[in-house]
């Protein structure tokens, strides 16, 4: 099944279970990002995440719910046409693309798509168009897949455990490819978060040849949100094995918006991955944001040479209705 045969799915489920009161939205987007390297050859466009790309996203929720009775309730389909610098032409991305039912009563919800892995730290409150990747993102090639997820709440907990194909951006049955993962913590709209997630399966990564290699991974994390939105801190520490080797690493985050001008903000992130080898990042830069147009960072970026080497990063980024 192609992604835009899933789409079509999608929007046939939402038309059969659609409410009389319903909300639109409509989201444009513009990315123009580049990646400065001399031992790259010098400047070029960024070899990773946000790629320098145009999108739009639309957005469907229904404002009506009867507890007891499972409806679909929210249906996010968000693409990009974007330029991917590894095979030098425009390439149609999928972002989030998935439909979520809901039964209001207990909160439970089952959503059908492509979206974020409910593992580690992944927010669904992250802002579009973030330049600083997750964990999972450098240890697996991907932090979104395609499959199943239920999402529902446990005490002052909530959870979400997720069976995806193990394919990454790709909606594609690889020999061998899947992975389940699963993710307990407090809600994120506490001020300080922490959770535990899991992961085991077969993730079919970038790049590779023949069957997917069996790996599992605990991960501990936190969010520390100091007098929002000015001070953000986040760290988290995966442990695991591929193909029974031991793998881990670690990241640690902070974002800090001035508070005598909001339009400014500091951000720096460190990733360090240990699979058969180091992969390592560390990035510190400056946003600038102009509410209702653009958004401007600048970071240097000191890389391990598995991640292609040091360099700037610049990104100037739009989104809005």
């Amino acid at each position: 099944m192609s992604r835009f045969a899933l789409v079509s799915l999608l929007l046939g489920a939402l038309g059969a279970g659609r409410a009389g009161t319903d909300q639109y939205l409509l989201y444009k987007e513009a990315n123009l990002a580049a990646f400065y390297s001399p031992r790259a050859g010098g400047l070029h466009s960024s070899p990773e995440a946000p790629l320098s790309a145009l999108g739009f996203e639309y957005f469907w929720k229904s404002l009506e719910s009867v507890p007891g009775q499972w409806r679909a309730s929210v249906l996010d389909l968000y693409f990009q046409l974007a330029y991917d610098p590894g095979k030098r032409h425009l390439v149609l991305r999928a972002r989030d693309i998935w439909l979520r039912f809901e039964e209001p009563r207990t909160g439970a919800q089952v959503r059908l798509g492509h979206f974020d892995l409910p593992f580690g730290l992944t927010s669904p409150l992250a802002l579009r168009g973030q330049a600083l990747r997750p964990l999972s993102e450098l240890s697996l090639g991907f932090a979104q897949d395609w499959g199943l997820s239920a999402h529902g709440r446990w005490g002052h907990f909530e959870y979400e455990a997720a069976a995806t194909l193990g394919s990454g951006e790709e909606l594609r049955l690889r020999p061998g490819a899947a992975l389940w993962t699963g993710r307990l913590g407090l809600p994120s709209y506490r001020k300080v978060q922490y959770g535990i997630s899991l992961l085991y399966g077969n993730p079919f990564r970038p790049g590779q040849q023949g069957t997917a290699p069996a790996s599992w991974r605990v991960a501990v994390d936190g969010l520390f949100i100091y007098h929002e939105p000015f001070t953000s801190l986040k760290g988290e520490v995966d442990l695991g094995a591929d193909q029974g080797r031991l793998a881990g690493g670690l990241l640690l985050g902070l974002t800090q918006i001035l508070p005598a001008d909001p339009h400014w903000g500091l951000e720096g992130q460190v990733r360090l991955w240990r699979s058969a080898g180091t992969r390592g990042e560390l990035v510190a830069g400056l946003l600038r944001s102009l509410p209702g147009l653009f958004t401007f960072r600048f970071h240097w970026r000191y890389r391990s040479a598995a991640l292609g080497g040091s360099g700037l990063f610049a990104q100037l980024y739009y989104y809005g209705p």
